[in-house]
């Protein structure tokens, strides 16, 4: 796996085409460089664990970009959120951290943004913790720290494609409006340095809206799966099913095809809703008030999925936080009780049904997450012989006795 310091200049190059050198904060790359050089960005917390990427010369966007990106749902987050925003709001952080992005002079992509957009803005930079799709999430401010929206830029064939399907997606949402749920406006889309770039307006989320409770999650979760006709099939006859074994046999040959093709041709054929599903929604995806759930990273729609996949996705990703195989040992029971409730029920899934979903949605997870190698760029989910592979056997032995019983 590269390191991160090349994956930051390999990124400075796509955003930067006139390119990006890391130094320290001294001034010495500075001397070294031509003059009007550029501009000088803050990899936080480092260059060898990059975050963020913030402008050194303009306190009030570094500020909110820190505030933007921070996931701050537990004590120490909060503060420590508090900490970095106070430093770059007051001109110290500078003076601590010591690495730099020092980024050629010429057209870039902040150009790039103001000549789509047609207005004067400055950016801020997440970049996340490794993995396969990872990529740019631009803050797009105006030069007081004002936000105009994000904008997204792709950076191999991966990412390239979950940008054009994130395209693709808020074209569509934009025609199927929810009833309780916001969805990002698509304000602009074309190319850069070659890549797709998408930029989308930015949701109203912060203090007033938090993670949403059950209900809430679950009231969101329903009206996502309506986003297509709800359609109930045997699993056997469905082309969810012909497809996810498509996708199957697409891995070749690699150990975990077998145990995922036998689980899913194992599974009890029973009747099951089929609808849309958002593909991640996470506590790093949604939003909202008591009224309202704002949603977003909409890169993997899909149309034609068992009812209940974005409940267990939120689910497993919140057991998880703590421990991977504690929480899914947790999971295996809240999921289970997720799909049980009434709100499910009105979508046609019926209790003898529960564990085969969780299992279709465990063999889906495995399938993609080998598809876009997540285990080389070092997910904590991504090893999947190492606890998904055992959860499903007991899911298939679950999914069989409930199939049993059905009285």
């Amino acid at each position: 796996m590269r390191t991160e310091t090349t994956y930051l200049t390999d990124l400075a190059a796509v955003l930067w085409p006139c390119g990006g050198l890391l130094g320290p904060g001294d001034g010495s790359v500075l001397r070294m460089a031509p003059r009007n050089r550029g501009n000088q960005y803050l990899p936080v917390p480092n260059a060898h664990n990059p975050r963020v990427i913030l402008p050194a010369g303009n306190r009030s966007v570094a500020a909110r970009g820190i505030a933007s990106f921070a996931q701050g749902h537990s004590f120490k987050e909060r503060l420590r959120t508090m900490l970095l925003t106070g430093a770059f709001a007051t001109g110290v952080a500078p003076l601590l951290l010591r690495d730099r992005l020092y980024v050629g002079a010429g057209p870039g992509i902040e150009h790039a943004l103001t000549t789509a957009l047609d207005r004067e803005l400055a950016i801020a930079i997440h970049v996340g913790p490794p993995r396969a799709n990872r990529k740019p999430v631009l803050l797009l401010l105006t030069p007081g720290g004002r936000t105009i929206g994000y904008a997204k830029v792709a950076i191999n064939e991966l990412t390239g494609r979950l940008v054009r399907a994130e395209t693709r997606a808020l074209r569509h949402l934009a025609e199927r409006p929810m009833r309780d749920v916001t969805v990002p406006r698509l304000l602009y889309d074309g190319e850069w340095n070659g890549q797709p770039l998408l930029v989308q307006e930015a949701l109203p989320v912060g203090d007033q809206t938090d993670r949403p409770t059950r209900r809430q999650l679950l009231r969101c979760v329903t009206q996502i799966v309506c986003l297509a006709p709800v359609r109930e099939r045997r699993l056997s006859v469905s082309p969810y099913r012909r497809t996810l074994d498509e996708r199957i046999a697409k891995l070749g040959s690699r150990p975990e095809v077998a145990p995922l093709r036998t689980a899913l041709h194992r599974l009890p054929d029973v009747r099951l809703p089929f609808g849309a599903w958002h593909g991640d929604l996470t506590r790093w995806n949604i939003a909202g008030t008591a009224r309202r759930a704002f949603v977003w990273d909409w890169e993997r729609l899909a149309m034609d999925a068992p009812a209940g996949f974005d409940a267990l996705h939120y689910d497993l990703n919140e057991c998880v936080q703590a421990g991977v195989h504690p929480g899914v040992h947790r999971w295996l029971d809240s999921g289970s009780r997720l799909l049980r409730d009434p709100l499910m029920a009105g979508l046609g899934l019926r209790p003898h049904t529960v564990s085969t979903v969780m299992a279709l949605y465990l063999i889906d997870l495995a399938t993609r997450y080998l598809h876009d190698r997540q285990a080389e760029s070092g997910g904590h989910l991504a090893a999947v012989d190492d606890w998904l592979l055992p959860a499903l056997e007991g899911l298939q032995e679950r999914a069989a006795h409930e199939a049993d019983h059905t009285g």
